[in-house]
């Protein structure tokens, strides 16, 4: 464990010393860097024109990297440097209270200049982000307090209606005082008309930073209730005879008709009405709305179940362990929705999900009707394997509760991700010793909390060998990267955050290490690659070629 310290200590000492601001003097860092020739990443735009990110949103796991490793090495400059970088957002935050960060705007460290795929518009937008708010916190309470409640209020276009919109508008002015003071509608027609979408990666990360506001700053707890109602706007829509769903709480108005040619460029807007009735609506029914869609057929795109039951549930979950007593229905709300899914979708055989609609009825073999938002005409509906941060979620959800039914879709799952037989039903024991085939972060973090949760010996050995296997396969060039052939290493990745929760959970002191919430800092756009095409990315590791040529 010492050696993987000493690395990751090095790691963060390079990022330190070469990947802040060299330009400027400021505590800015780059988002990731070359990990061959050492230049840092570079995003060049449709223009032509070399930019070179810094996106706080993007930085959020990094900060909790180096504050844990301030924790475990006692040398405070690791996590001071978050620290000095959240303090210069906070100084240059506009008059709302808004951060120059997110999906669609960061800065150009080289120029300082607020830049994004959506040119000189600047559009504030999270998903699945969970920023270390906790840091912010400590940093300055008022200056979190007040860029929480300018999130909500930059995404929230009707407070009667609870209309949302997934871009924020920046520099939209908050009341004087009272801003928690607004009238809770809870006779609300469930998935009612709107202009804005009110996804769940938006609308969660809004659930999030408002609970935690609601528990840490004296005079903001109506930001809890808040919060607890908007969660429940997603557990009200939920489809009545199953409880499965939802991606959004209400369904797109239809602003004007749509274009009969299906080649049209804005065939798939959401002007024209919602998405999926237009797409399925003939052959499926009233089901058919994008509110009850569980399936995901573009392997890039955010949205799918796996939102719902990952990454929200996951952050739902750690949001109501935080909170304790007063995060009990939080909690209920996101283990019975997680229980239910697990129940209709899960395949235990083959570690599927089966795509549906929110009825429950599979639809695996079905070919589409026709194109749409959804996919192509001709397109079949397939099984998807289940991903790794629903995993995680499942384990956190069992930990959190003790649900038998839960443990047995844990256990098939640990199979399948090559974790071994774990006992069908003593959490406790297991069959054989336990070894990792896999480097996977996400399956350490999932692994520790079974075996904080049990305390037994196998699964440490177990989280130990998943650590050992992520040295050997993605620590090299003195950074960490998927392979030994990927270019790029991006600072926001969580192989050290996991590597230290590891070591600290070894040593018995697991609460210095900040909790993982998610991978979801990304920016979305169009950039060039060096042959002169143009790429769609939300990964600042797939900037150019993924693998040395």
């Amino acid at each position: 464990m010492n050696t993987m310290l000493d690395y990751i200590r090095r790691y963060a000492d390079t990022i330190l010393n070469t990947y802040r601001d060299p330009y400027h003097g400021t505590p800015l860092f780059f988002d990731g860097m070359n990990t061959f020739t050492g230049e840092p990443v570079k995003w060049r735009n449709m223009e032509g024109t070399d930019w070179e990110p810094s996106n706080l949103a993007s930085q959020q796991n990094l900060f909790r990297t180096l504050s844990a490793l301030s924790a475990l090495s006692g040398d405070g400059k690791y996590k001071q440097a978050a620290m000095d970088a959240i303090r210069w957002h906070f100084d240059h935050a506009d008059a709302s209270g808004l951060l120059t960060w997110g999906g669609h705007c960061f800065l150009d460290l080289k120029t300082l200049d607020t830049v994004g795929p959506e040119g000189k518009n600047k559009v504030h937008e999270i998903k699945h982000h969970y920023p270390f708010y906790e840091l912010m916190f400590e940093v300055d309470p008022q200056a979190t307090a007040k860029l929480i409640k300018a999130e909500w209020n930059c995404h929230i276009d009707n407070w009667d209606t609870l209309e949302l919109t997934r871009h924020g508008s920046y520099g939209r002015p908050l009341p004087a005082a009272g801003f928690w003071d607004k009238p809770m509608h809870r006779d609300l027609e469930i998935l009612r008309e709107a202009k804005g979408l009110s996804f769940v990666n938006i609308g969660n990360d809004l659930i999030y930073g408002a609970g935690l506001l609601g528990q840490r700053v004296p005079g903001e707890e109506k930001a809890l209730d808040w919060a607890e109602f908007m969660a429940w706007q997603y557990v009200r829509s939920r489809y009545p005879a199953t409880g499965l769903g939802c991606y959004q709480f209400n369904r797109p108005v239809k602003r004007e008709e749509a274009p009969t040619d299906e080649n049209h460029p804005q065939f798939t807007y959401s002007f024209y009405g919602d998405r999926a009735q237009r797409q399925f609506g003939p052959e499926y029914g009233d089901v058919a709305q994008e509110a009850w869609v569980l399936f995901k057929m573009d392997p890039d795109a955010m949205n799918g179940p796996e939102g719902i039951y990952g990454d929200a549930t996951l952050a739902q979950l750690t949001l109501a362990r935080q909170l304790g007593a007063k995060g009990e229905q939080l909690k209920q709300w996101a283990v019975d929705g997680l229980d239910a899914w697990l129940r209709y979708a899960y395949v235990p055989e083959t570690n599927q999900i089966k795509p549906m609609f929110a009825d429950g009825k599979d639809l695996t073999g079905q070919v589409f009707p026709r194109r749409g938002f959804y996919g192509k005409k001709g397109w079949v509906f397939e099984r998807k394997p289940i991903n790794t941060i629903v995993f995680l979620s499942t384990v956190t959800a069992w930990a959190m509760t003790g649900r038998a039914s839960l443990w047995q879709h844990v256990v098939a799952m640990a199979r399948h991700f090559g974790l071994g037989e774990w006992h069908a039903t003593d959490p406790a024991a297991s069959k054989a010793p336990l070894v990792a085939s896999q480097a996977d972060a996400i399956l350490l973090f999932a692994v520790l909390e079974v075996a904080r949760a049990t305390q037994a010996p196998a699964y440490l050995a177990l989280a130990k060998s998943i650590g050992e296997r992520i040295m050997a396969q993605h620590a090299h060039r003195g950074m960490f990267v998927p392979s030994e052939k990927h270019i790029h290493c991006r600072f926001d990745d969580t192989d050290a955050l996991a590597l230290l929760t590891l070591i600290a959970t070894e040593r018995g002191c697991p609460e210095l290490v900040p909790g993982f919430r998610s991978q979801g800092g990304y920016i979305h756009g169009d950039i060039q690659i060096e042959d002169g095409s143009k790429k769609n990315i939300l990964d600042i590791k797939d900037i150019y070629p993924l693998t040395v040529a």
